[in-house]
């Protein structure tokens, strides 16, 4: 109850409590909303937990001009149940989650608790259409500065290497999309080498380490980057399509793949990088299957070049064999020919030997005839 003072002017002046003073907030409040209102803005402070906590508090900013203006936001346990908002906490909703920096219009209950003197939204309801007409708004943009600036295909005309076995990898540390790519990749029996940069892969920060770890891999002369996450919502996927992400993928001087992990949206990074597969383990399929249309191709040329060996080799046995015959022939052609020759020339000598005898005969019969005589 408050309390009337007379002042030296004989005014009386009415004195509330601090107790009072609340309850008075509290009940203009309520005469002034007497429902639940819709408010827009930008969710700032969000825990990165807030799906396993009993109450959830964050920050609702204004934005344009309006940046620095906030109110805070309870989701309290007994209104989670109540109007079914666990599903934009814990990613079950295949559209929408809350997370940090997302645009959003919720459906709030004006509320002041007297024994602090607090002012706070108390959240019940959340208008997703809003958000994802705003992100579909937001994708549109960027795609035309994409096409505008001839980004859309840069990273895509770059050539994929033969044998891609050093791969760069930008995803959470941890996560499944991690466990299943490089499970996938030992499995593979292919001797990758992986550097990896751990990353946020949606909310506040990943824009800066996603860009960062592009160009430091790009440096670290890796042959492919992928760029992976598991599933999520519509509103998760949205991460990538912001535009200095899309940008980092498409003037990254290193063929990026992304893999995302979403079935029927896709982002505008799956858009401008070399190729998109649809999670980390096509990925995996994707790498291996070069490698192995790589190993075929060594095959084949082996192959080839092995007949090609034999062939040559078989055409110069002919080509000697040939030759061997020629010279064989040739040789007994000689044989023969010099053979013929020293048979003319024995029976000449023999011819001339026989005369020479026939000579000396007749000089000593005519010796012996005179001598007789």
């Amino acid at each position: 109850m408050n309390d009337l003072f007379t002042d030296g002017d004989g005014d009386e002046r009415r004195v509330f409590t601090v107790s009072e003073l609340n309850e008075e907030i509290r009940t203009a409040l309520l005469e002034a909303f007497p429902g639940a209102v819709w408010v827009r803005g930008e969710v700032q402070r969000l825990p990165a937990d807030a799906a396993h906590r009993r109450h959830a508090y964050f920050e609702l900013h204004g934005t344009g001009r309006d940046a620095a203006v906030s109110i805070p936001v309870a989701l309290l346990e007994w209104d989670r149940r109540r109007y079914g908002l666990q599903r934009y906490l814990d990613g079950s909703d295949p559209d929408f989650r809350l997370a940090d920096k997302l645009e959003v219009c919720l459906q709030c209950v004006v509320d002041f608790y007297p024994p602090f003197g607090k002012l706070q939204l108390k959240l019940v309801g959340v208008d997703t259409t809003y958000t994802l007409g705003q992100l579909e708004a937001r994708r549109r943009r960027v795609l035309a500065h994409l096409r505008e600036h001839g980004l859309l295909e840069l990273n895509g005309r770059l050539v994929m290497p033969r044998l891609p076995l050093s791969v760069g990898l930008i995803t959470s540390a941890g996560s499944a999309a991690e466990k299943d790519f490089l499970s996938g990749l030992r499995e593979s029996g292919y001797g990758f080498r992986v550097m990896r940069a751990d990353c946020r892969m949606m909310g506040e920060g990943m824009v800066p380490q996603v860009t960062g770890a592009l160009k430091g891999l790009a440096r670290a002369g890796v042959d492919v980057i992928v760029v992976t996450r598991g599933g999520g919502s519509r509103a998760d996927l949205s991460w990538f399509d912001h535009q200095a992400v899309a940008e980092g993928i498409a003037r990254c001087p290193v063929p990026v793949i992304t893999a995302i992990g979403h079935e029927i949206d896709r982002s505008i990074a799956d858009a401008v990088a070399h190729h998109a597969c649809k999670t980390p383990t096509a990925a995996v399929h994707d790498l291996t299957a070069r490698i192995e249309s790589a190993a075929r191709d060594v095959a084949r040329l082996t192959e080839a070049l092995h007949a090609a060996t034999m062939s040559q080799l078989e055409t110069r046995r002919r080509f000697l064999r040939a030759v061997a015959a020629r010279l064989r022939l040739s040789v007994v052609a000689h044989v023969n020919a010099g053979g013929v020759a020293l048979v003319r020339r024995r029976d000449g000598v023999l011819a001339l030997a026989r005369l020479n005898l026939e000579r000396a005969a007749a000089r000593h019969r005519r010796t012996s005839d005179r001598i007789a005589a």
